[in-house]
């Protein structure tokens, strides 16, 4: 899907869908991986929502920074960090296809009676628009802290103003991740967190690092797995390729590169 698609879909959303919002809690553990849980929400009164999502629509549909237009192209998943480009991975990717199915179940069945204040990873935005002639489900998510306390701030009322003490939900106009019928678009790379690609691509690097070091090109092995798995490298080993491992166990090859 190109930018102008994306756009034209995000056009489409300033029809009279019936939205819903959710917040979302995250949780990360070695053990048991990366779990989810919803919390359905209420606004009032009930077309505020919907005011809401116009608002969003027309901020992506415009000109100007931190518009859809302001990408240059909508691309594969490759760990690059190009703040340009929105990325893209199917739900069946490896990197992310067991949180995804994870998510998409926490999101279908949410609840509606939990302390709604504990839910602080994200929000989510879900409805079905028309693309085409088909119906298509579609999730905006902002990996934003909807709920937030308020210090210092005052409410005018009948002359007088009064301290705003408890929590407040706060819902901005921008989205990290974008769910469009099983495919993911990042806007941000905010929107690894959703998933904890880092956990993901940690592994994959791992795998790929025992990969090279079998090869039998590379000395000092203990080094080089040091560098690979730090910083941002491990991310660098999403693109990986064995068929260019082993073009490199030739060793003409490798002459004529160094």
């Amino acid at each position: 899907m190109s930018i102008e698609r994306i756009i034209s879909v995000f056009g489409g959303l300033s029809a009279d869908i019936d939205w819903s919002l959710q917040l979302l809690k995250i949780t990360n553990s070695k053990k048991t991986g990366t779990q989810y849980s919803c919390r359905q929400i209420s606004l009032e009164p009930a077309s505020r929502l919907n005011e809401f999502v116009n608002d969003m629509v027309k901020k992506y549909t415009g000109a100007g920074k931190g518009s859809l237009s302001s990408f240059q192209k909508v691309m594969d998943y490759d760990g690059t960090a190009d703040g340009l480009v929105i990325y893209k991975l199917d739900k069946n990717s490896t990197l992310i296809s067991q949180e995804y199915q994870a998510l998409v179940t926490a999101i279908a069945n949410p609840d509606v009676e939990a302390d709604a204040t504990a839910f602080t990873s994200a929000y989510v935005i879900k409805g079905v628009t028309v693309i085409g002639e088909d119906e298509v489900p579609i999730k905006l998510i902002s990996m934003q802290n909807p709920i937030t306390t308020l210090k210092h701030k005052f409410l005018h009322s009948a002359g007088s103003f009064t301290e705003i003490t408890g929590p407040i939900l706060s819902l901005r106009s921008s989205v990290d991740v974008i769910i469009i019928d099983g495919t993911i678009y990042f806007l941000s790379l905010a929107g690894e967190n959703l998933f904890n690609m880092s956990r993901a691509y940690k592994a994959v690097c791992h795998e790929a690092v025992g990969q090279v070091e079998q090869a039998g090109f590379v000395s000092r092995v203990e080094s080089f797995r040091a560098t690979a798995e730090s910083g941002h490298n491990p991310r660098r080993f999403v693109s990986f390729s064995s068929d260019r491992v082993e073009a490199l166990k030739n060793t003409n090859k490798r002459k004529a590169m160094a």
